[in-house]
């Protein structure tokens, strides 16, 4: 981190009145997202938690990293991808779709379940 990053990276932090150290829900309230989005960042290395946490133990972020991090349009455009890329395979095993046909399905619009037709018969067809 460079200098004038880390300094702006602490202006901010005392002026928004942060704790040094922040919980998955605070840091999911900070990045827009839910606290299952900030442990998919864990697992794929876009984010780390302080110490090493065992795999059930409750994990803290440095907010001064954090902020460093939401400065950063890269970084946010890694954690978003990461993020998507994570429920769109999650979405794929549960609708039976192999990794091979989501490659070469359409866009991920074309993944939400199809409108089934009505099956229900018009009320003028029915015979007395």
């Amino acid at each position: 981190m460079t200098d004038d990053l880390k300094q702006a990276a602490l202006a901010t932090w005392a002026a928004k009145d942060l704790p040094a150290r922040l919980l998955a829900g605070q840091v999911a309230k900070l990045l827009n997202c839910s606290t299952d989005d900030v442990a998919i960042l864990v697992s794929a290395g876009k984010l780390r938690a302080l110490g090493k946490p065992r795999s059930n133990a409750v994990k803290f972020f440095s907010s001064i990293e954090l902020i460093a991090l939401l400065a950063d349009p890269d970084w946010l455009d890694e954690a978003t991808k990461a993020i998507g890329q994570y429920w769109r395979q999650k979405n794929a095993r549960r609708n039976g779709l192999s990794l091979e046909k989501l490659a070469d399905a359409a866009p991920v619009d074309s993944l939400a379940p199809s409108k089934k037709p009505s099956t229900k018969v018009p009320v003028n067809c029915l015979v007395n």
